[in-house]
């Protein structure tokens, strides 16, 4: 499914002129080697952009192929030890190999062509290398020169471009016979073809090798079936598994569209080609410039542009008339919630990619699952915290170290994150492990672990109990999962949460300059084992109620406060507190925290 999507997406890019045809591929090459008719190297000219310290010349040029080790010449475009026979790290015996390679390729495909470049480019080669002409020109900055990519350029044109030479590379095979033995059921068309051999390399996946790394290879026995080598265990015509590839190699390289959450990178593209389905799925789902939130974007992509800040103050009206199936108009673009869109996750396996998800919805419910996970986090903030919506990479944020400068979310966590939020479907479990251990290693609930808790109950309570086998305490569950505060709540463990912070508030008004408060001593423990902790809380707060120091306002206020939560516990406080227990605890701890900020209404 996924082959036979990317080479549909292929089909709609050549249309767009975005990709290459076959047989040719999209790469860098800053220089041109200028020669004449007799083929003597003039000069070496840089193309595209020189600004940088490395020019930046990107046009389709014949395929450049994986090249790790041996003698593999490519045709018009190569490196200059192929191309002028330049000893690149000292090695001449080498480069003389390397250069006789490249100028029998080219004799041989070059055959035919008898125009002005292409004799030129033949002529070329029947000299000895010019290398030396070259690295004079550059002086001490030759050996680095010399591993980029040049091509030809013959009376100002470049010979890539040359309708001759272009026709000797495309039509290289010729007239072949085929070999009707070797013809495999291709996976992709289900037509008879001759399997590729051997797949191009992608490029562009984070943690991979910068060479490229395959996603559909066999190079050991051991991966081998019935008998069949190398690409024949999974069959595509070179044809199909360059389609495949191209595609997959374009979407990469832009890089305003690919998200990188931890070890996994991510992809996305739509059915027509439209790249503003892409750029609000960014921004939507992933939190590339949410909303301009500093941590949302940290290491994951710079400030919004003009366009990124466009798309910003639309996002939300745009999600939510998407998810109702209604379109919306995007920087000139109408975007269809009918539009079918592709989200696909990779991650580095050795020269290998591993597939982690592939997910293939229409647009409109891709945005309501998004608006969905934007309703589930929402939750009461500080009035400094301007979150609109949590991302799914700050989500991710919540389960490391924070003062780790490396810190990466468990194996597998991210790449359920996503699964779960694009599907509706339960946060993974493994989040909420997370984000309860840097609670505990922390001993505190700031409002993105809070609003993490909340969503991951809320979301499970939709589909069974949270508290198996008494349904009015799952009943009194439900009830606390809110955005808010619930004042009328009488759940033990969400009441129990609420007190500590009032006894927490107590010991700060009795010694308005402490440092560290019963939160840093008893928190994790109170929230697991009350009736160990509570009757000591009780003491400590007595003892604070009584200092001179405190205001006697506060102490009205938070010895009735106390009162009315004591009354709703009982005579007796609980053993043990169950994990969901204890996130009723800590959600009652943040939203108490919270109210003590607010104006305190007039009561009767």
């Amino acid at each position: 499914m996924i082959i036979n999507d990317l080479i549909d997406q292929y089909k709609v890019l050549e249309k767009l002129d975005k990709v290459p045809y076959f047989g040719w591929s999209r790469e860098n090459v800053p220089y041109a080697l200028e020669i004449d008719g007799n083929g003597d190297l003039q000069q070496v000219v840089a193309l595209g952009d020189t600004s940088a310290k490395k020019p930046r010349n990107m046009v389709f040029v014949p395929t450049v192929g994986m090249r790790t080790s041996g003698t593999n010449p490519l045709f018009i475009c190569d490196n200059a030890e192929y191309l002028l026979g330049s000893p690149t790290g000292g090695d001449g015996e080498r480069a003389e190999k390397r250069f006789a390679a490249s100028a029998e390729l080219h004799e041989r495909l070059l055959e035919n062509v008898h125009d002005e470049t292409g004799e030129a480019v033949k002529a070329f080669f029947k000299r000895p290398p010019q290398w030396e002409k070259a690295a004079q020109q550059f002086g001490a900055d030759w050996e680095k020169i010399s591993r980029s990519y040049f091509t030809f350029m013959v009376d100002g044109r470049l010979a890539k471009d040359d309708p001759e030479i272009r026709s000797a590379w495309d039509n290289r095979q010729g007239n072949h016979p085929i070999d009707e033995s070797v013809m495999r059921e291709s996976l992709a068309s289900g037509k008879m073809v001759v399997p590729a051999a051997t797949h191009p390399a992608i490029k562009g996946v984070r943690g991979a090798q910068s060479s490229g790394a395959l996603l559909i290879s066999f190079n050991a026995h051991a991966f081998e079936s019935f008998g069949q080598e190398q690409g024949s265990n999974a069959p595509l015509s070179r044809r199909e598994a360059f389609e495949y590839t191209t595609a997959l190699n374009t979407v990469l390289s832009d890089r305003d569209r690919v998200n990188h959450l931890d070890n996994v990178t991510v992809v996305t593209w739509s059915e027509t080609g439209e790249t503003t389905y892409s750029d609000v799925m960014d921004v939507a789902g992933f939190g590339n410039n949410l909303f301009a939130a500093p941590e949302a974007t940290k290491g994951n992509k710079s400030e919004p542009d003009g366009r990124g800040q466009m798309l910003l103050e639309q996002i939300e009206s745009a999600v939510k008339a998407l998810a109702q199936g209604k379109t919306f108009d995007v920087d000139r673009v109408t975007l269809s919630p009918d539009e079918h869109f592709s989200v696909l996750g990779l991650a580095p396996n050795a020269a290998r990619l591993s597939v982690v998800f592939y997910l293939r919805d229409n647009f409109g419910s891709f945005m309501k699952n998004i608006e969905q996970h934007y309703s589930d986090t929402e939750i009461m903030r500080p009035k400094y915290d301007t979150t609109k919506h949590m991302s799914m990479y700050r989500i991710l944020r919540q389960t490391v170290n924070p003062n780790s400068k490396n810190a990466a979310a468990s194996p597998g966590l991210s790449s359920a994150l996503i699964k779960s939020v694009l599907r509706g479907s339960p946060y993974p479990a493994t989040l909420l492990d997370n984000v309860e251990m840097r609670i505990r290693a922390e001993r505190d609930v700031p409002p993105d672990k809070a609003a993490i808790i909340k969503a991951y109950y809320l979301r499970l309570s939709r589909l069974r109990p949270i508290i198996a086998n008494d349904e009015v305490a799952n009943q009194k569950f439900k009830e606390v999962l809110q955005v808010d505060i619930n004042e009328d709540s009488d759940y033990v463990p969400y009441v129990l949460g609420r007190m500590f912070s009032v006894y927490e508030q107590i010991q700060k008004a009795a010694n308005p300059n402490i440092n560290t408060t019963i939160k840093d001593k008893y928190f994790n423990s109170a929230a697991a084992t009350p009736s160990r902790i509570f009757g000591i809380l009780g003491e400590l707060s007595a003892k604070h109620l009584k200092k001179s120091s405190m205001n006697p306002g506060a102490r009205v206020n938070l010895t009735k406060e106390l009162e009315r939560l004591s009354i709703r516990i009982g005579d007796r406080y609980p053993d043990r507190l169950s994990l969901p227990e204890q996130g009723a605890f800590q959600l009652g701890y943040y939203f108490e925290d919270q109210a003590q900020y607010r104006p305190k209404k007039n009561n009767d």
